[in-house]
């Protein structure tokens, strides 16, 4: 009898959510994803660790594939292609399995669960499992891996030369950086490799292009950020990743957005209602506007679709939006004098909420959506701050007085603006706005405006950006492509 394959539970989940999710095609042939998992395991550079992947005994719980399903052993003719498999994961692991078959059956399933394993790793829930396939499954052939070995290469031997002991340890690829990880020999080398950037750059080559040192979420271990070229980075389209909106991690969030991808591809999703009010700045083709749209589109694809205040003194970037049934104000702001009329209308709505909320004897509005309120979040998102305060000094007033008490009434801010400095950002409201977004500016004072620390002005533009949200470290992401067809897509 031939053995079969066991999978776990887990297992079991995550083909179904590709199946479902991925594909759109619930109810089809598990055998159709584990295939793929296989492949993708062999991809892979070593064996597959037994203590992390066990052969498992074949139990109730979870399922069992027959290898015929899997790779057509026992089929009649061209069908059974056992033989290669065997020929393939023989050569691979540096034994002969043809002449043990439970050896074969306990390392076919080793590199199916690894394969699933690295899958769940890779794609994004609810965006286009055959676009993952064709962007990077397949994507990184023997070329591009050669290129990264190569560069990891070099890398090495630069830290080397600034007097850094580090092995490396890992390579992957995101849609627009390289990530090294090296094991550091001493902890002082950390300091001495985040000192010197600058110089691993320009050992590297990078010209413009900055190399970013972090720690690592194991001991002794940093990450090496290296921006590949533009000919070989890869487009984030809304499409990729707006599926992410529809994840169990978007589920636990009140008002889920999407801005793009983290360094290495996955979703990078952050609750607006925890954050609570987010600003953002960059400079002309930094990706500042398509952020903007991104947190529309997040907006309005949510469980709970927030009334919308859109500030728009140029009267171009949120135009499409005027349709919108949602909107307040009447449609989209665009003079000064009307935004300072819409702000203001705002605090007499936080503060009528916060006598409602009185009577209810509830602390905010979750609370009293759950004593039976109808009350709806608001979100007032704001295009060139800076232009409206050239316009109005009295603008600042109404939007401190949110910043620093509109939380609890479920009312938050968006605040963009192409110039970064203290008279667009004034203190009073930089300390209320704990979440910042950077992308690409051109000075490392605009930075530290956003930030509070340098950075941004190393981006790479093109929706490159760092995020801070909510007092928690920075991280860095990349925003997606947005199209027309997008906006009017989400306005059906």
């Amino acid at each position: 009898m031939v053995a079969r394959v066991q999978l776990t539970e887990r297992d079991k989940n995550f083909i179904e959510l590709v199946l479902g999710e991925g594909w759109r095609r619930p109810g089809a042939d598990y055998w159709t994803v584990t295939r793929l998992a296989l492949a993708r395991s062999l991809q892979l550079s070593t064996p597959p660790d037994p203590e992390a992947f066990p052969v498992l005994p074949v139990q109730d719980q979870g399922i069992q594939l027959h290898p015929a399903q899997l790779i057509g052993e026992t089929k009649p003719g061209e069908e059974d292609y056992s033989d290669v498999y065997r020929a393939l994961i023989s050569a691979y692991e540096g034994v002969n399995l043809f002449a043990d078959d439970s050896a074969f059956h306990a390392a076919l399933q080793r590199h199916v669960r690894r394969g699933l394993a690295t899958l769940a790793a890779e794609w994004t829930p609810g965006t286009d499992f055959n676009r993952y396939l064709l962007q990077d499954m397949f994507a990184e052939g023997p070329e591009s891996d050669e290129l990264a070995n190569e560069l990891g290469e070099q890398v090495t031997r630069v830290m080397a030369e600034m007097g850094v002991d580090g092995r490396l340890v890992g390579t992957a690829q995101g849609p627009r950086l390289s990530r090294f990880t090296f094991q550091l020999a001493l902890l002082d080398d950390l300091s001495r490799l985040k000192r010197g950037e600058d110089k691993l750059a320009f050992g590297l080559g990078l010209g413009d292009r900055a190399a970013t040192v972090s720690s690592a979420s194991v001991e002794r271990q940093v990450w090496v950020d290296i921006p590949r070229p533009t000919n070989q980075c890869r487009t984030v389209d809304w499409n990729d990743v707006k599926g992410s909106l529809r994840s169990d991690q978007a589920k636990e969030m009140i008002l889920p957005i999407c801005l793009g991808t983290d360094v290495l591809g996955g979703a990078m999703l952050i609750d607006l209602a925890e954050a609570p009010h987010l600003f953002l700045g960059g400079t002309t083709g930094s990706g500042k506007s398509m952020t903007l749209h991104a947190i529309l589109l997040s907006l309005l694809a949510g469980r709970q679709v927030p009334d919308l205040l859109l500030i728009d003194p140029k009267a171009v970037e949120f135009a499409g939006y005027k349709g919108l049934k949602n909107l307040l104000a009447g449609g989209v702001v665009t003079s000064a004098v009307d935004a300072l009329g819409a702000l203001n209308g705002l605090v007499d709505e936080m503060q009528r909420r916060q006598e409602a909320f009185a009577e209810l004897e509830v602390r905010d509005l979750v609370e009293a959506q759950a004593a039976g309120s109808n009350l709806r979040r608001i979100v007032a998102v704001v295009d060139e701050l800076g232009d409206l305060f050239m316009q109005s000094d009295d603008i600042e007033i109404p939007l401190i007085r949110l910043a620093q008490k509109a939380r609890s009434a479920g009312i938050h801010l968006v605040l963009a603006t192409q110039r970064p400095e203290a008279a667009t950002f004034p203190g009073m409201l930089r300390s209320n706005v704990p979440s910042r977004v950077a992308l690409t500016v051109q000075k490392g004072s605009e930075s530290r405006i956003i930030l509070d620390e340098g950075g941004a002005e190393h981006l790479l533009g093109r929706g490159d950006m760092l995020i801070r949200f909510s007092g928690r470290p920075i991280v860095r992401a990349h925003g997606p492509r947005i199209l027309a067809s997008d906006i009017s897509g989400a306005l059906e």
